[in-house]
């Protein structure tokens, strides 16, 4: 487990309760500066909610906390605040004996505003208690060592236990009970233990009864025994010259807390113990003016499932954010690797297992890079006169390791007014053991029907990755409205040599099932949000525009149980008039939960969206098959989309960058 999760009765652990006083003091929105209201909750308002729940008989010794994060204020009420208004809240999910509640604590007051327990629900993975508490269960499992010994695996200490999730396979009886499906893997002489899995053996653990409740062993194969090391291949070419980009000057950017300004940009900043990065109250200055671009934006959900329907992979199917923590699982950040030695480096906040505050270490970066490009240029050949800018970018960056796949989760502001959010996909893809070394020289490759081997006695199964993403616009204001420009093919009569041209089409979505929209290269169109009340000087609604980038469609039909896990999946684009509680594409709790909840059940409601408090929810996905190039580890693989003004601004605003950028 990582260095930053422990048990507050640990030795490591008082140690860093000792130490954690000094180490908030340092950290951006820490209680040493505690300023902003979208700052996350600092050590001593952890603190207070969990005290203000146990002095209200909420909780006791052996509750565990799978959720304490901030409970952001009423959007309406912002304003109020940044001058001194209500008190900040902490919402708390918390597994008391095998009963689920959540709760919403005043954590100035330490009173509890609100607390029910939620029936028919299981909340997220505890990244420590239960992983190790599923370890120890199976490791007892005298059927799990003999099952080891069959295949020749005599010593179990070696051997990496790693608890899945069910999915939504879990039946009736058994979605009132917290399982996990525990996989195992050699890491007796390697650690990257991904590479050597046990295959066939998968234990379903119950971890309220803490026993093992069935045990499959099928499939057995050889453990791969080919090279897994990530580093210093044997191929590896000599060392070019270094590249070094360096600040002489300091960085361009200023930083008061969480609060970022950058050129004409600002917005604020935090790392949600479940969403990661997110980014929000973002704005731009254009003379003495701020104008609001976007209210609040972040990762909403991952879904990762995997193509084998064999009895030990059929229900590998993750959820990554609800059921698992994307910002409890940021990983530290290498300068010189994970960003660029002259970028600044922050640590975050977060309530472990048991409700005490931690440190994570170096989870995010903020820095102004140079990709190379240009920002605009142009040359007249008459008269040989050219003028050009090179483009700068502000990259706030985090990267969670969840399992073995680390996500680079990049937010990109640049000098134009545009915002590009990034998603990198690397680390070790998922494989399984099979029982010949390669694939036979005739014939099907029965073993690999289901993915592509990439190593001898190795292959990798073929899965997706989703990403939802939630995008709070409030463009000029919060009264906005989604409007669809349809690229239409027009026929054209009369004598003109033209026979045929293009135009565009407006449409405007009156409710939120009109706005479920999905990428059509046939029917081209533009997806825009504006603001019907603020026209710019042509007379046209400021907007801005959602630009996807690559992208793909779920290759199952409708209706399929791994569909109705992650029902988001359905479309491209969602719009919503904005909710507080509507904050988790595929619902609070998706851990064993019988999917249909979060996004595609808030749209039933089917409420109207013109000129509403508008919110974007806008679907990301790569199907992949996995080449022998990307083991044991892959290069990165990148996707993205943009959000760019449309009409927002009366010129080019990068046309007065100075020359050097």
């Amino acid at each position: 487990m990582s260095e930053r999760l422990f048990s507050p009765t640990s030795a490591r652990g008082r140690l860093v309760v000792a130490g954690l006083v000094a180490l908030v003091c340092r950290l951006p929105g820490g209680a040493a500066a505690q300023e902003h209201p979208m700052d996350p909750l600092s050590a001593g308002e952890i603190h207070r909610a969990v005290a203000a729940l146990r002095a209200a008989g909420r909780v006791d010794d052996d509750s565990l906390y799978p959720l304490i994060t901030l409970e952001p204020p009423e959007k309406g009420g912002m304003a109020a605040l940044e001058t001194g208004g209500p008190p900040r809240r902490a919402f708390v999910v918390v597994r008391r004996g095998t009963a689920t509640y959540q709760g919403v604590v005043d954590v100035g007051a330490r009173r509890v505003l609100a607390w029910r327990r939620v029936e028919g629900v299981q909340p997220g993975l505890l990244m420590n208690e239960e992983w190790e508490l599923a370890g120890d269960v199976v490791r007892a499992d005298p059927g799990w060592r003999q099952a080891l010994e069959r295949r020749g695996i005599r010593d179990p200490g070696g051997v990496v236990t790693v608890p899945l999730t069910v999915g939504v396979f879990a039946g009736e009886t058994e979605r009132a009970e917290r399982l996990v499906k525990v996989a195992s893997f050699d890491g007796s002489e390697t650690e990257n233990y991904w590479g050597r899995p046990i295959e066939g053996l998968i234990a379903l653990v119950s971890l309220d009864r803490k026993r093992v409740v069935r045990l499959l062993d099928v499939g057995a194969a050889p453990v791969p025994d080919g090279p897994v090391e990530l580093g210093g291949g044997r191929d590896a070419p000599s060392s070019p010259g270094r590249l070094q980009t360096t600040q002489p000057d300091g960085p361009g950017f200023e930083l008061d807390g969480h609060q970022v300004r950058w050129r004409a940009w600002s917005f604020h900043w935090r790392i949600d113990p479940r969403r990661g990065p997110v980014v929000s109250r973002v704005t731009w200055r254009q003379r003495d003016r701020e104008r609001s671009v976007l209210y609040e934006g972040s990762l909403s959900e991952m879904y990762v499932p995997y193509a084998d329907p064999g009895p030990a992979w059929f229900f590998r199917a993750y959820l990554d954010a609800g059921e698992f923590g994307v910002g409890k699982l940021a990983s530290p950040l290498a300068a010189g690797v994970d960003c660029p030695a002259h970028a600044r480096f922050f640590s975050a906040l977060f309530a472990d297992d048991w409700g005490n505050p931690y440190v994570a270490r170096r989870v995010a970066c903020l820095f102004e890079r140079s990709p190379g490009d240009v920002a605009w240029r142009h040359y007249e050949s008459v008269g040989g006169a050219g003028e050009g800018r090179p483009l700068t970018e502000l990259v706030l960056r985090s990267v969670p390791a969840v399992g073995n796949y680390d996500y680079l989760l990049d937010w990109i502001f640049r000098p134009d007014g545009s915002i590009r959010v990034e998603v990198g996909a690397t680390g070790v893809p998922q494989v399984k053991a099979v029982t010949a070394r390669v694939a036979p020289p005739e014939g099907p490759d029965g073993e690999a029907a289901w993915g592509r081997r990439v190593a001898p006695y190795t292959v990798a199964v073929h899965h997706d990755h989703w990403f939802s993403f939630r995008l709070d616009l409030d463009v000029d204001g919060r009264e906005n409205t989604l409007r669809v420009d349809r690229l239409r093919p027009v026929a054209l009569e009369g004598d003109g040599p033209r026979r045929a041209s293009w135009t565009v089409e407006p449409w405007t979505p009156a409710s939120e099932s009109e706005a479920r929209l999905r990428i059509d290269l046939e029917r081209p169109a533009l997806w825009r949000v504006l603001n019907e009340g603020v026209r710019g000087p042509l007379g046209h609604p400021v907007s801005y525009r959602l630009v996807p980038g690559a992208n793909a469609r779920p290759l199952l039909a409708a209706g399929a149980p791994l569909l109705r896990r992650a029902g988001f999946l359905g479309y491209h684009l969602w719009a919503t008039p904005h909710h507080p509680e509507e904050v988790y594409a595929a619902g609070l709790y998706p851990n064993q939960g019988a999917g249909g909840d979060g996004l595609p059940a808030w749209s039933e409601k089917d409420r109207p969206i013109r000129g509403a408090d508008l919110v974007l929810w806008y679907t990301l996905g790569m199907h992949h098959v996995v080449r022998a190039e990307e083991w044991p580890v892959q290069p990165t693989l990148r996707r993205g989309f943009e959000l760019v003004p449309f009409d927002f601004f009366d010129r080019n605003p990068a046309l007065d960058l100075p020359p050097g950028g």
